[in-house]
């Protein structure tokens, strides 16, 4: 038997190198087809069930802004003195309804979100009262801003109407409400229904019956709108790639090109293998596509993953970032002055297409997205903005911008393309300016005023952290198991070639 071992050793050996050296060269192919089936949407799949119903918790911090000076700010035109209430913390939902597979491999749905107050996280309850910015007068008397934009000959008796409007039901600068009613259940206006009935109904159309942030949102499939996506069969990086939204294939109503590509993520899925440039994500809350850059290598609950962020070029204006001119078609210019009877006074100064408010750099214009209201997003604090947005409040105000509590970011498995950790942090602004006529804004200083800024974050289960630490180790499975197979194989070899020679030798002796 011993004669043989030499032999043995080597057949063994042998063998050890091509089961590695196969396992090297195939297990790609393998792994990646059985990603194939883990990743591509359709009902029965894994990625199916992640998809139609989100596993993991998901919590939206909501901060606001209480202007503790708005008497002095009204009579005196002091700085507003901002004060931070909040965090508010909701746990988020995420649920695709009114599912339907189409024959292109696209497929079409509505996504519910819905959100249930965790008072026990919260600094805060939804009783809290404060006061902020009225921003359902401040966007009625915008839209008389412009001649003629709501009927031939409207100014200035339009204009002056609403001003009539105003006084008549007392509106003032700033509101009293409560979080509850800012943020979900709504603020009741009689700015909001004083149409109803009239003649002028179906003239001018009042999106919402009442104001709050999210009103009208929690548990509505409508509201996002309908959403189509690739599923990733026959392309997995296609995967979760939006092709349309509310039936458009594009966002040409909104935006000119190129920013009026409809591209990126719609939401849970993004295409496998990523590498360390760029990933996009379409946030129907800003009706456009975001881009996350790369910034390191990051560590999630022992999961290795790359680090993207939103940063300065996202924010940039025109002058820093040409590519989001077209973010902002419709610069705010000067208006042609008109006299009492809606004549253009020409003699006054030249208009020729002049600029009245530029935008600031670290402000993206959302007006498009906001029902034509002065609506426009920066990220926290105005953190990445130009310091000249600061200077119109108190100098005691909680505005103090940082990276670790304003920075948006994503962070993904880089092979499968699964989120590991992500983190979106917006805030939204209020552009107040004077407006002749309206008694309300005469003497309104020009500012950006903070109203509200939001944290969505994800929580990795325990569960879902054991699964994804297992398919990282899978990813490496094959080059660890093929290395050891054909280090095995080449020890093994090398020792059946040495018994043999020494058998063989030994015969001669």
């Amino acid at each position: 038997m011993w004669k043989y071992c030499g032999h043995l050793t080597g057949i063994l050996g042998f063998i050890g190198i091509v089961i590695g050296g196969a396992t090297l060269i195939g297990y790609d192919t393998l792994y990646n087809s059985l990603l194939i089936k883990f990743m591509v949407v359709a009902p029965g799949s894994m990625s199916y069930e992640m998809w139609s119903e989100l596993p993991m918790p998901m919590y939206m911090k909501v901060y606001y802004f209480n202007c503790t000076n708005h008497i002095d700010v009204q009579v005196n035109g002091a700085k507003p003195l901002l004060k931070q209430l909040g965090p508010y913390v909701f746990l988020e939902k995420h649920e695709k309804v009114n599912i339907s597979f189409n024959a292109d491999t696209t497929v079409d749905f509505y996504q519910i979100k819905t959100w249930f107050f965790q008072e026990d996280l919260s600094n805060g309850t939804l009783d809290d009262e404060i006061y902020t910015l009225n921003v359902i007068a401040l966007s009625a008397a915008e839209s008389t801003r412009w001649p003629n934009s709501l009927a031939e000959n409207d100014y200035p008796f339009l204009r002056m109407s609403m001003d009539g409007v105003f006084q008549y039901t007392e509106q003032e600068l700033f509101l009293k409400t409560n979080i509850r009613n800012i943020t979900f259940d709504g603020i009741e206006s009689e700015l909001l229904t004083m149409l109803d009935g009239t003649p002028m109904e179906g003239a001018i159309q009042m999106p919402f019956d009442k104001f709050g942030w999210f009103y009208g949102r929690n548990g509505s499939a409508e509201y996002d709108g309908l959403f189509q996506m690739w599923t990733g069969e026959g392309d997995l990086q296609k995967v979760g790639q939006i092709t349309a939204w509310k039936n458009e294939s594009d966002l040409s109503t909104l935006y000119p090109s190129p920013c009026s590509e409809l591209t990126g993520s719609a939401g849970e899925f993004f295409p496998p293998n990523r590498d360390k440039t760029s990933v996009s994500y379409f946030t129907p809350d800003l009706c456009r596509t975001i881009f996350f850059n790369f910034q390191d290598e990051t560590d999630v609950n022992g999961i290795s993953g790359y680090k993207y962020v939103l940063d300065s070029g996202f924010v940039g204006n025109g002058t820093y970032n040409t590519s989001n001119t077209c973010y902002n078609p419709h610069p705010d210019l000067l208006q042609q002055p008109k006299g009492m009877s809606g004549e253009d006074i020409d003699d006054i100064h030249p208009i020729l297409d002049l600029v009245n408010i530029g935008l600031y750099n670290g402000l993206l214009n959302a007006s498009a997205c906001k029902f034509n209201a002065p609506a426009y997003v920066s990220f926290p604090h105005f953190y990445l903005a130009d310091p000249e947005l600061l200077e119109p409040f108190h100098p005691d105000s909680d505005l103090w911008p940082n990276q670790k509590q304003h920075e948006s970011y994503i962070s993904l498995m880089p092979a499968p393309g699964i989120p590991l950790d992500v983190a979106i942090r917006m805030q939204i602004n209020f552009l107040t300016r004077p407006l002749e006529y309206i008694t309300l804004l005469q003497d309104v200083p020009t500012m950006n005023y903070p109203m509200i800024w939001f944290e969505t974050t994800t929580v990795l289960t325990d569960d879902i952290i054991a699964q994804l630490q297992l398919l990282e180790i899978a990813t490496k499975m094959g080059n660890i198991f093929g290395g050891i197979s054909v280090g095995v194989g080449a020890v093994l070899g090398a020792l059946g070639l040495i018994l043999f020679r020494k058998r063989s030798s030994s015969q001669y002796v």
